[in-house]
């Protein structure tokens, strides 16, 4: 239970994961709440139950689950305040389902930020009352919340199989969102761009991966990036997208998680320390840069310049990192499993 159906490739890519991991396993009973069943149903081959707000949402929920359930709750970032009704929405429902006698996981969560005292307040105090059990993807979270004594995982999008798709030449991904006030930062990020084609001779494809909220953004830089849009109809051809680029810079931070998965020299923009700390475990600090008033366009220029030179080493370095990343992705579930079957 997460943002499925809501219109995000991460989070899709988050349930993807999960249900690999669930399904090598021999867990085949799945059921997920989604914002949208019939989609989630079609797409992923599961059972599907609405997502709904207030009191009547909580209650349609509770009906769904019966005593004995796992119930996991994420991935994603499901206790941070960036919205102010997350942490209740989400933590309402943990609440509940302990009460109906389930194993309640908070799966692999990305914690954080929590910038208000109310909401700091509402995990401290009801985080370890309901649940069974807390697994977070990266360290900064494992330090925020660690009065909850969480286990260090990594994002189950590392755990979706391994494509091989041939490289396209001088092809760039790049997959922003829209950031408020930040126009100034924009037609730096364009300038920038426009040095690496003429430098590197890139083509540029801009990525939504929330639809529609990143569309308008992506089809304005294309426009004046002389790129193209990229559409797909899957999470496969998502993924194939990323495969076949030379380079990924990636705002969105499942653009730059499932790039690294498939292999492919990642760039990041920092507008959440979420993206930092996914760049920090991979090793690959030097290749994040800050969104905001401390952006340079020739910072990006160098960091996405050496990608393309170093682009085997990156890929070397980075191996092994990922190797353990994805066992910690599947760590995830496997620890969620044996506490379910302790309970």
């Amino acid at each position: 239970m997460g943002f499925v159906g809501a219109g995000n490739a991460g989070d899709e890519a988050i349930l993807a994961g999960t249900l690999h991991l669930l399904r090598e396993r021999g867990v085949t009973d799945i059921g997920v709440f989604s914002w949208n069943p019939s989609e989630t149903e079609h797409v992923h081959g599961v059972r599907a139950f609405p997502v709904l707000p207030g009191l009547t949402g909580i209650k349609n929920f509770a009906a769904v689950l019966r005593r004995g359930d796992l119930l996991l709750l994420g991935g994603g970032s499901l206790l941070q305040d960036g919205e102010p009704r997350i942490v209740p929405f989400w933590l309402s429902r943990a609440v509940a389902a302990k009460a109906k006698g389930c194993t309640v996981v908070f799966h692999a969560q990305g914690a954080g930020p929590l910038r208000t005292l109310g909401a700091r307040l509402l995990v401290r105090v009801l985080l370890p009352l309901s649940s069974s059990l807390v697994t977070v993807r990266d360290v900064d979270s494992q330090k925020l919340i660690a009065y909850a004594r969480p286990n260090l995982v990594a994002d189950p999008a590392l755990a979706l199989p391994q494509l091989a798709v041939p490289k396209q030449p001088k092809s760039a991904v790049i997959a922003l969102r829209k950031c408020s006030g930040r126009e100034e930062e924009e037609r730096k990020l364009v300038a920038a761009l426009g040095n690496l084609s003429a430098e590197h001779g890139l083509t540029y494809a801009f990525l939504p991966m929330h639809i529609p909220d990143d569309v308008p953004l992506a089809e304005d830089l294309a426009r004046r990036c002389q790129g193209t849009v990229v559409s797909y109809s899957s999470l496969t051809e998502l993924r194939e997208v990323l495969a076949r680029a030379e380079v990924v810079l990636a705002m969105r931070l499942h653009a730059a998680i499932l790039a690294a998965g498939v292999g492919t020299p990642v760039v990041g923009l920092a507008y959440d320390p979420k993206v930092r700390a996914f760049f920090r475990d991979l090793g690959l600090e030097r290749a994040v840069l800050p969104w905001g008033e401390e952006f340079q366009g020739e910072h990006l220029q160098a960091a996405v310049s050496a990608a393309l030179v170093e682009n085997h080493a990156q890929r070397h370095a980075t191996a092994e990192v990922l190797t353990q990343m994805r066992a910690r992705a599947a760590l995830a579930v496997d620890l969620a499993l044996a506490r379910w079957k302790r309970n």
